[in-house]
């Protein structure tokens, strides 16, 4: 899971990505990956707003400073028209909409064929308002931090334009400007900046102690019995097997394997992971948070060298042992693996906001409703697959499919 370098990276609100990516192995052939699913919350509508500022965070931090900018908070010329939402603040008009829409576009190519979509619009004015409002109470010294990392950021994106004629089109089609993009990037890097400024050690240490499975190193085998299989071309998930047929060929795997079978005749024979099954289910110092909770769980607590009940994952049914368990202390963590528990603790302040301080503002969108079309119900499906995704736990990780493998989205 390796963050951005000093290269030139979108902001990304990555939970979304979900819905777009397709799943290689490190080798870049076609498999599974057992990463990081989906993780409720009550205000899915609003996750936007906490899953790109999170992402952020831990790009701001592989980035650095730069000199001082003179970046601001507001896009210019786009205050008369048309107001499409209003709120205790202030209020968005159409012009500064389109204006945020029209990065977005350019940013997140992927979203071009849904962000015309009422449903998601709504969802994207609602992530800027929030933005707007989170960026006002940044206090002088976050906003000097935030100008910097902007500073690094933009010098960054004018390097990557040069090197991109088809993005370099598109910002021109788009008529976005160098301060436009500038106040995109600021808009993003004073709500990180303001949100990092509230964590405290113990904030940092509680989000340690909840997530030290992520961190642990393990080598493991495992089995799976699959319930469900995915289309790796369309991405659609069809049922293999019914869930009690799934469960009792993992038990009879297990038994077999507690008599002293092999676990390289038995994968072979019984594994429905790709990824794993002709080399007896081996998945050699793999990072925890790399997989898909309910495994990663088993693999952090199952006692080393047993071999566990059947594992349920939203994949199947997982027969697990543990050769080999590293688990470490905050010390032992990288530079790049601190920030990513900050990012986490961070995440608790974006989610009190949302749930505690954006209700405060009354937001009220009025966005003009759209004449019917051929084919609108089929963009509204497309949009509920985008929204879905938001449901994705903090993680810079493709969508998930049934193997562990420790994949790196890069």
């Amino acid at each position: 899971m390796r963050r951005h370098r000093c290269k030139f990276a979108f902001v990304v609100p990555f939970l979304l990505q979900y819905s777009y990516c397709k799943v290689h192995n490190a080798k870049g052939e076609r498999g599974f990956n057992m990463l990081q699913s989906s993780r409720k919350s009550a205000w899915r509508r609003s996750a936007l707003l906490t899953v790109a500022a999170v992402l952020v965070m831990t790009m701001l931090a592989a980035c650095g400073g730069g000199n001082k900018g003179e970046h601001t908070l507001e896009f210019k010329g786009v205050s008369e028209g048309e107001v499409v939402a209003t709120y205790k603040d202030g209020k968005v008009t159409q012009a500064e909409l389109d204006k945020y829409l029209a990065i977005f576009g350019v940013t997140q190519p992927s979203y071009e064929q849904i962000i015309t979509i009422p449903q998601f619009q709504e969802m994207i004015l609602e992530q800027y308002v929030s933005y707007k409002v989170l960026a006002g109470q940044a206090s002088e010294e976050s906003l000097k931090k935030a100008r910097e990392d902007v500073d690094a950021q933009l010098k960054e994106y004018k390097e990557y334009l040069k090197t991109d004629t088809a993005l370099e089109a598109k910002v021109k089609e788009k008529k976005i400007s160098d301060d436009d993009m500038s106040t995109f990037l600021m808009l993003t890097s004073a709500v990180v900046a303001h949100v990092n400024s509230l964590v405290t050690e113990d904030d940092i240490k509680k989000a340690f102690e909840t997530a030290q499975a992520d961190y642990a190193v393990s080598t493991v085998r495992h089995i799976l019995v699959a319930t469900t299989e995915q289309n790796q071309e369309t991405g659609e998930t069809k049922e293999v097997r019914k869930d009690e047929e799934a469960l009792a060929r993992a038990n009879e795997v297990k038994a077999k394997l507690d008599a002293g079978g092999s676990w390289d005749e038995l994968a072979k024979t019984y594994s429905d992971d790709p990824g794993s099954k002709d080399k007896g289910g081996l998945y050699e110092a793999a990072e925890g948070g790399k997989w898909v909770p309910p495994f990663k769980q088993a693999v952090f607590e199952q006692e080393i060298g047993k071999i566990g009940e059947p594992v349920k994952s939203d994949f199947g049914y997982h027969v697990i042992v543990v050769e080999k368990r590293d688990v470490k202390t905050y010390d032992q963590l990288t530079e790049e693996q601190k920030e990513q528990v900050k990012s986490t603790a961070a995440y608790t302040y974006m989610e009190k906001f949302m749930t505690d301080e954006m209700p405060k503002q009354e937001l009220k969108i009025t966005l003009p409703e759209p004449e019917p079309t051929e084919g609108a119900e089929e963009g509204a499906e497309g949009t509920e697959g985008a929204e879905g995704a938001e449901d994705g736990e903090v993680s810079a990780s493709p969508s998930p499919s049934p193997s562990p493998s420790a994949t790196d989205s890069k």
